[in-house]
Parts: structure tokens; sequence; C-alpha cells
């Protein structure tokens, strides 16, 4: 579900000041109870508490660079160790024997560590995350048991054991949540460029193509029929508006979060794209069958889409074509789209087969739908465009 800026910002602050109410009430607990003053450990336990009250920061509202985080909770852990040693070797030393083992641990540090267990399995660098959660997990199940290990001792590190995997498993499933998410993101992001990358090909170079054509039919009449090339440039001038207005589409398709939908159902587009293609020399015939009109618009505009592409190749590709016929079949659930010509095609020409761009790009959209495409030499001469759909289909990139 998506969530507005204001929305993330407003949990990230009552997370944090929740979790700062519940570290100040533990750090006044353990100064009611005197722990941090104990005469048996001298300045140990204020030094590690401090340390924990150091790295606990990051939760509470201060953002700090990922290795920074990482490789400061590992120093964070290294002082409790530190301390914890040097507990047990007071513990040791007779004299100043600490009377009990609670009397080593406080309250307010193992839910400190903790927090920065959670934060750093969350948001720290990979290396020094690696590092740190070893290390704060055995700063937390220690130190109860530096003095002795008993039965309190053991039941005291089995809990700080069972809370702090939890805090762990925690800040690990956010950071694969996130992580899925943007992999996510980043493939939305790829399939977007691909489906730009396919309409570029197939409605400008459509356009382009055909002013490519128009010119240098009017440079072949121009000597002969000068009065015709006015009307071959006022083609031309068409052409070119066309493919303008293909662009802008494209371009504000790009500066929009959201392209609304605005296709209409039915074949009008494939009729419109027959009735102004001009294949010099040839002419090209569209014939329907079955209730063409109410084809669904995502399946009539992959109609569109390879029939535009089909009498692309027809005009680069095939010499000596006199005739190129479109035929829709459309039923109940399925479509059928046939671009024939009578045209001779040199194997190279890409237009076919694994070649081409668009073909390509096109296979894989009718792929996606559920449909096929396959192009290739007709029986006796030309080239031959099929088109598979079934009704209705599956997703299509647009």
């Amino acid at each position: 579900m998506f969530r507005s800026p204001r929305a993330v910002a407003v949990g990230r602050f009552a997370g944090g000041a929740l979790l700062l109410c519940v570290l100040g009430v533990a750090l006044l607990i353990d100064l009611g109870a005197d722990t941090l003053h104990h005469q048996g450990t001298g300045v140990l336990l204020p030094l590690s508490t401090a340390a924990a009250a150091a790295g606990a920061l990051p939760a509470v509202g201060i953002r700090l660079p990922p290795s920074v985080l990482a490789w400061g909770a590992c120093g964070v852990a290294l002082v409790s160790l530190v301390c914890s040693a040097g507990l047990g070797v007071v513990a040791a030393g007779g004299g100043s024997v600490l009377d009990e083992a609670s009397d080593t641990y406080t309250l307010f540090e193992p839910a400190a560590l903790m927090v920065l267990l959670h934060v750093t399995a969350r948001r720290g660098s990979p290396a020094g995350t690696a590092v740190a959660l070893p290390l704060l997990m055995t700063a937390v199940v220690l130190r109860p048991l530096v003095i002795e290990v008993d039965e309190g001792s053991s039941i005291v590190a089995l809990i700080l054991t069972l809370v702090a995997s939890g805090a762990l498993a925690s800040g690990l499933t956010v950071r694969l949540v996130v992580a899925a998410r943007r992999q996510r993101e980043e493939q939305i992001r790829l399939e977007q460029r691909l489906g730009f990358a396919r309409d570029l090909h197939d409605f400008v170079a459509h356009h382009i193509s055909g002013i490519v054509v128009q010119a240098q039919g009017a440079r072949a009449v121009a000597a002969r029929k000068p009065q015709a090339v006015g009307d071959a440039l006022e083609l031309i001038e068409s052409t070119g508006a066309e493919a303008l207005t293909a662009m802008r589409k494209m371009v504000g398709a790009l500066r929009e979060d959201t392209v609304p939908d605005t296709r209409a159902p039915g074949t009008d587009a494939v009729r419109a794209l027959v009735a102004d293609c001009r294949l010099p020399g040839a002419r090209v015939d569209l014939t329907e069958t079955g209730p063409a009109d109410s084809l669904p618009a995502d399946a009539a505009h992959l109609v569109e889409r390879v029939v535009m592409e089909a009498l692309t190749n027809i005009r680069k590709h095939a010499r000596d074509c006199t005739t190129a016929r479109v035929h829709l079949d459309v039923s109940r659930r399925r479509v059928t789209a046939r671009i024939t010509d009578d045209g001779h095609h040199r194997p190279s020409d890409g237009t076919g087969g694994t070649g081409g761009y668009g073909l390509r790009g096109l296979r894989e959209v009718t792929d996606a739908a559920g449909g096929t495409l396959t192009a290739g030499p007709g029986p006796e001469a030309g080239w031959h465009v099929v088109l598979e759909l079934p009704l209705p289909l599956r997703q299509v990139p647009r």
C-alpha cells in the first residue's frame, strides 16, 4: 500500500519517540535502583551504559550513513564486551567481589543494545553488519554470565537471547522487504523502458520510414512530373506531423507518473493505419471477419502495433511488391491478424525470425499476453506475419 512521505515521516517520528520513552524508563529504573553506582563495578557499568546510549541514537531520529552505523555498532559491542571482561576480572579478584550476578547488568544497556541490533540489521552496510551482529548478540547474552553461571543467570541469558533474536529477525525482515521492493521497482522501471523503446520503434519508426519512402518517390518523379512534387511534399508534411505527435505522446508519458489508458475498443486504429499507408507501386487491402468492432482495447492496440510493424517492414524491405493484405479474424475467444505481401525479401532483412528489434519486442509482448507471433516467408512469395491472441488477454505491457 502506498504511503505519502508525510505519513512515513510521522510514523518514523512516532516510532523514535516510543523507543526514546522505553529507553528513558529503563534508565530511570536503573538510576532508581542505584545499579550504576555499585562499588564493585567502578566505572565499567557507567562506561558500557554510555556506549549503549550512544549506539541507540540512530533509532531515535539521528540518521547515520550505513557504514558509520555498522562500524559504530561494532565499537559499541566491543566496549560492552570489554566491560564484561573487566567485570569478570573484578569478580575473580576477591576483596571487592560482587555479591550477585545481577549486579553486573542493567536494564537500560541490554535494551539499548537490542535496539542497536535491530537498526544495524535493518540499515547497516553489508560488511560492517556481518561483523556487528555477532558482536552485539554476544554482548547482550554474555553480560549475565560473567560472574557465575547458575540457574538465575542462565534464565536471564535465555530471555535476552530470545528477545535479541526477535530484534535481529525483525531488522533482517525489514531489510529484505526493502531490498525486494527496490528490486521490484527497478524491474518495473526496466519494463517501462522496454515498453517505451517498443513504442519508439513501432510508432515513430513507422512514420519516419514513410517520410523516407515518400521523399525518395518525390525525387524520382520531380523530373518527369513536377506538378506531383507538391502533393508528395504535402504528404511528407502530414506524416512528419504524425511522427511529431507520437513523439510528444511518448515524452508526455515519460514526464507523467501515471498515464491514463485512453485507448478505445475496436479496430478503427487499424483501419486508419491501413487507409493511410502508402506503399510505392502497391496497394494495401484490409479484410475483416467477425465482430471486429467489439475487440477489447488492449487486444486492438497490440493488433495495431503488429500491423504497423509489418507494413513498415514491407515498405522498407519488400522489393517489387504489388499487393499487401491485412486480414483480421475476430471470434469470441480469439483474434488472428495475418499480414502478407507478394514482394521479394532478402534473408538478412531482419524482418522476421529472431532478427529485428520491432518483431522481437512485439513477440515478447505477445508471449506475455498469452498469444503467438510468427513471421517468415510465404509458401510461394512474399512475407507472412501472423498474430494469434486469446481473448481476454493476460496483462499486456504498454
